[in-house]
């Protein structure tokens, strides 16, 4: 059986500085040798919209073997040193991968379906022990219902983390953090998505926001 493709979430918060241009300048080395890695399929990058200095990568890699090949070589050592300077003591976030195609829910026409969006929302939901089959169960009876009717939303996208199955990585393409924050919270259909979930919550989800989302590297 062919390997999954896995995708990744990684988040590089950047020292404060006056403009994106900086940030581009100094994280440019470090992409380089990150495009340059085998079975890297694609590169997108944003960044959060909670915090205007944190970079968002989003990766693909053609499997979960590739990712782990990189971040275990001598590469990584390099691209990590790299980073240290833009980072100024923070620490990169990088052990986020869901694999592609596991269900319905997570196949190459969700993950199309929120790429290309002015503001995506991460939405990593940790689930109760036990509670997974639970959630997807209502998370297909409740939530896709809702989000396919919503006038503000064009597209999602979940799938288990592999780091830990009981959390899930939830994408939602929105068409403005507005869209979401504003307009979708507001309405009786965002109480019944969390009424339907709320059992199997292990933590109550605190959701933020990729903006300016480009493909830099390959393609999909």
């Amino acid at each position: 059986m062919a390997a999954k493709q896995a995708l990744q979430v990684i988040s590089i918060p950047h020292r404060p500085v006056p403009d994106n241009a900086e940030i581009n300048k100094d994280l440019a080395p470090a992409f380089e040798i990150l495009k340059q890695s085998p079975g890297l399929l694609a590169i997108w990058r944003g960044r959060k919209y909670e915090d205007r200095f944190t970079e968002i990568a989003i990766l693909l890699w053609s499997s979960l073997a590739s990712s782990h090949a990189f971040f275990t070589s001598h590469a990584y050592a390099t691209f990590h040193k790299d980073l240290q300077p833009a980072m100024n003591g923070r620490h990169i976030t990088w052990q986020n991968h869901a694999l592609l195609s596991t269900s319905e829910l997570d196949d190459v026409a969700h993950l199309k379906a929120i790429l290309n969006s002015p503001a995506i929302e991460v939405a990593l939901t940790k689930v109760v022990e036990g509670g997974v089959a639970g959630y997807y169960e209502q998370f297909r009876k409740v939530v896709v219902p809702i989000l396919n009717e919503d006038q503000g939303c064009d597209g999602h996208f979940i799938s288990p983390l592999i780091e830990n199955p009981q959390d899930q990585l939830l994408l939602i393409n929105w068409k403005s953090v507005d869209a979401h924050h504003e307009e979708f919270e507001r309405r009786p259909t965002f109480k019944a998505c969390i009424d339907a979930l709320f059992e199997y919550y292990k933590e109550f989800v605190v959701p933020w926001h990729i903006v300016e989302l480009q493909l830099v590297h390959g393609s999909l």
